[in-house]
């Protein structure tokens, strides 16, 4: 009989395995361990189905005020994790669960579509390869230059900055300040020298946040965060922060970069990235549903 029981740190690699399930996943067992440490995670949401003494399948999820985020593995035991994440989605007082499909997993939209969640949004990953000439180098705007990332001083700066950035796209929910520094300062890789602000005179105005790794592919750079602040939106900030990130992460000696981006950016971050090289590597839908 099954039994589905509080993830413990010796189940990481079983769990791992699960979900490489869905090829464009790459967790591996330490990001799985760093999941028990999360300040934005309660240990009591992260669920191991075991049978026999093996991980049979994986759920957890991720509170952000009425939304539940629900994250799964499993194939053939979807049905019974969920109904689990929902009945404690309604004891967390959620009034919505969310769930991600990727390409490929039909079977998981499907069951999805019968149990009543509807597909609300698509997002990207993006992603460009490099040769071993350097990427084109960035041209900043007129009164706009690049100030590397102080640590620890800028962290407050960083967050605030983020929070104000992101407030106008989809779905915006608050990070604190604890939450920001699990998702980014303690993400495997951080590197500050790889951070970065654009100022005009000493006013931030944008900011990127790089890494030199992507879980499981250690020869893979990742852009976690870009953004620029609304005056300053449409005037080339963007595409030079990025391309300076670019710029960094090739000399790291990295020859692809990836990020992510919602599909209906209304910032129209997917055409930036087209421009400069980037195209779409897989695509991924978010199903939600009233609990």
């Amino acid at each position: 009989m099954a039994e589905l029981r509080n993830l413990r740190a010796e189940d990481a690699d079983e769990v791992a395995a699960l979900l490489r399930q869905n090829p464009h996943r790459t967790t591996d067992a330490e990001e799985v361990r760093s999941w028990l440490a999360q300040s934005a995670m309660d240990p009591e949401d992260l669920r191991v189905l075991a049978h026999d003494g093996a991980a049979v399948g994986y759920v957890d999820l991720m509170v952000r005020e009425e939304v539940v985020n629900v994250d799964l593995a499993g194939r053939g035991r979807e049905d019974e994790l969920l109904e689990w994440a929902e009945q404690r989605a309604r004891e967390k007082g959620a009034s919505h669960a969310r769930v991600t499909t990727w390409e490929g997993q039909d079977e998981l939209a499907s069951l999805l579509a019968r149990r009543g969640y509807e597909r609300i949004r698509s997002s990207f990953e993006m992603s460009i390869a490099f040769g071993e000439e350097p990427p084109t180098a960035p041209t900043w705007p007129d009164g706009v230059r690049l100030r590397a990332y102080r640590h620890p001083e800028d962290e407050q700066l960083a967050h605030e900055l983020q929070e104000e950035i992101f407030r106008d796209s989809w779905d915006y929910r608050p990070t604190t300040f604890e939450q920001w520094r699990d998702f980014q300062v303690s993400a495997r890789g951080f590197d500050p020298s790889l951070w970065f602000f654009a100022v005009a005179g000493d006013e931030p105005t944008a900011l990127v946040l790089a890494f030199p790794e992507r879980v499981g592919k250690p020869d893979h750079g990742y852009v976690s965060i870009l953004g620029v602040r609304r005056q300053w939106r449409r005037r080339g900030v963007a595409e030079a922060l990025l391309r300076h990130a670019f710029c960094a992460l090739h000399e790291r000696g990295l020859r692809r970069v990836s990020l992510g981006v919602d599909a209906e950016s209304p910032t129209g971050a997917t055409r930036l990235y087209e421009r400069v090289g980037m195209t779409v590597t897989v695509a991924a839908d978010t199903w939600e549903k009233c609990v």
